[in-house]
């Protein structure tokens, strides 16, 4: 037991040499902008939620020019309706109904590049978690009720969360970047980097319940005296999605 406790100290001493080594040396920050395609996998597309356009952003801190840790978020919008309603049954005014069904995740980012050069491949491992949520807001038909000079969107008259849950996440991913210029001190060092990168991740997700688009449906009272019915049509299947990305890398030292 005694050379268990001996060894495991030696090889704790080793691990905390070597990290105080890396960040001591080359330590700098980073970071990523992409866009791309969302791909539903497994349970989630057997569901038939579509494909979608989806954004991707990475704030990282390099230990050195191999290793990185640093944080991932994304979102997608997998689904869009909108309709003109009746303000009521008593009154011939119309409103603009919105629905959007968007999946936002954040995860812990590391990150292994192991080349250097001007074409960097790397691979990646991420942990954390995805919501999946609908959301229904109402706007007036006018024209006139929205200031340009505001960023308030003054013709929205009211707006709910129709569902929102959150599952456990975790993928794995790679790709490459391409250096396409450098950035340098009056001594010539490089202080900084913008790079072309391409990249492609899987992204595991936990069963959650969620909207699918055309989920929600309202059926109106026929004697127009009740409020209508509204029913919510949940599916449930696990949130497995593969991501495809294109964007800028950049880096300063």
């Amino acid at each position: 037991m005694k050379k268990l406790v001996r060894e495991l100290t030696m090889h704790m001493k080793k691990i905390t040499i070597l990290l105080s080594f890396s960040i001591s040396f080359s330590q700098y920050f980073g970071g990523n902008i992409s866009i791309g395609g969302a791909f539903p996998q497994g349970e989630f597309d057997a569901q038939e939620v579509p494909s979608s356009f989806a954004i991707d952003l990475n704030a990282l801190y390099y230990l050195n020019d191999y290793a990185a840790f640093g944080f991932n978020f994304g979102g997608s919008q997998y689904g869009y309706t909108e309709r003109e309603i009746p303000f009521n049954q008593w009154v011939a005014l119309g409103l603009i109904e919105e629905t959007r069904n968007s999946m936002l995740y954040g995860n812990l980012l590391l990150k292994i590049l192991p080349f250097k050069g001007p074409v960097k491949i790397y691979g990646e491992g991420l942990l954390g978690f995805k919501n999946l949520n609908t959301t229904t807001k109402l706007f007036s038909q006018s024209n006139n009720c929205d200031n340009p000079e505001t960023d308030v969107n003054e013709c929205e008259l009211a707006s709910d969360t129709n569902a929102s849950n959150t599952a456990f996440g975790y993928g794995v991913g790679g790709g490459f970047e391409v250096v396409l210029t450098t950035m340098k001190d009056d001594e010539g060092n490089e202080v900084g980097a913008l790079s072309f990168l391409v990249s492609a991740k899987h992204l595991w997700g936990g069963d959650v319940q969620y909207l699918k688009e055309g989920a929600i449906t309202v059926t109106p009272d026929p004697n127009g005296i009740d409020f209508p019915d509204i029913n919510y049509d949940f599916s449930q299947s696990r949130t497995d999605v593969m991501h495809y990305n294109i964007g800028l890398h950049f880096t300063s030292k």
